[in-house]
Formats: C-alpha cells, structure tokens, sequence
C-alpha cells in the first residue's frame, strides 16, 4: 500500500511539474492534474490539501532534480576546475537547446507568483544559493581570489544567459555567457 501511494505521489509531482512547465502555473488547474496523472481526486487531495502546497512540492522536487543535474553533468566534464567552470555553458547551453525548453522553471515560477512569501519562491532562492556555493567551490578550486564574488557574478551570466535562450529560443546565450565567464576568471585568477 505504501509503495502504490508513494508511487501516485510522484505521479502527481511529475505530471504537475511537467503541465506547470509546458503551460504556466497560473494556466493548470488541479483538474488537469488529476486527469493528466490518472489518479483519484481523494488520492490527489490526500497528498496536496491545497494548490500553494502542490506548487511548493513540485518546486522542491524539480529543484533537487535540476541541482542533480547540474552537479553530475559538470562533474565529468573537463580535467581541471577552470574547464568545468567553463564547461558549466555547454551543459546550459545543451539544455537550452531541448525542444521542450521553456526557459528556467525557477525564474518562470518566480515571475508567475508575484509574492515574494509563497513557498516557491524560496525554493527559487534555495535552489540559486546552492548553484552559487556548487561554482564558489569549484572556484576555490581554480585558484579564483574572491570566490564568493565571482561566485554572484557567475549568477548574473547564468541568468542572462538563461533568459536570452527564453527570449531568442536559441542557445546562443550560453557560448556569449561562456567566452565572458573566461574573461571573468582570467580576472579572478592570480
């Protein structure tokens, strides 16, 4: 019993963070959800009593995901820390370049919930803390003087180029933010 519902759990988490991606949150309603997922409303509200909690969860879970990603992907890439700094690009660059690719779910949740307290939001925020510190290492790493500053700048080429792959459709924003991001740690580096 335990497993089926955790299983119907993660069908409703993977079924909403999918239609809150593809569609925007503010356009899927909890009867699209249950439909889509093809499991019973009672068993729906069992685990989401409301919408603010299912978007919170599905936030958590799609934000472990993409750190996960993200951290395995620049783990294998390069043979030195300043090559996995740069290749974090060609790992952005390649998912912007998904079909399916409708820009950062984080920045588009942030965008859809105009208040700044609703639980998302802070998974946003959690989620772009941990990128930060996950380069601040890798810098320290790189011999970088000042990583926690070159740790917030990263953050800003991350977001440009994230919202020009949004905006443009295309990946070219990440080699733009990738030939900066070596102009940055030339900077940094003694």
């Amino acid at each position: 019993m335990t497993t089926r519902s955790t299983s119907a759990r993660q069908k409703i988490l993977e079924t909403a963070s999918e239609l809150f991606y593809q569609k925007g949150i503010q356009y899927v309603g909890i009867n699209e959800i249950i439909a889509t997922s093809g499991v019973a409303k009672r068993t729906f509200y069992r685990w989401f009593p409301s919408k603010d909690q299912l978007i919170e969860q599905v936030m958590k879970y799609r934000s472990a995901q993409w750190l996960q990603w993200f951290e395995d992907a620049i783990a294998v890439t390069g043979n030195t820390p300043v090559e996995r700094l740069l290749a974090t690009f060609d790992v952005l660059g390649a998912w912007y370049a998904q079909p399916d690719f409708r820009g950062c779910p984080f920045i588009n949740a942030v965008l859809e919930i105009a208040d700044s307290s609703h639980p998302a939001h802070q998974v946003s925020v959690d989620l772009r803390e941990a990128i930060r510190v996950c380069i601040m290492e890798l810098a320290s790493l790189a011999g970088v003087k000042d990583p926690v500053s070159f740790s917030q700048q990263y953050l800003l080429l991350i977001g440009g180029a994230s919202l020009m792959a949004t905006i443009e459709g295309n990946p070219s924003g990440a080699q733009y933010a990738r030939k900066a991001l070596s102009v940055l740690i030339a900077a940094h580096i003694e």
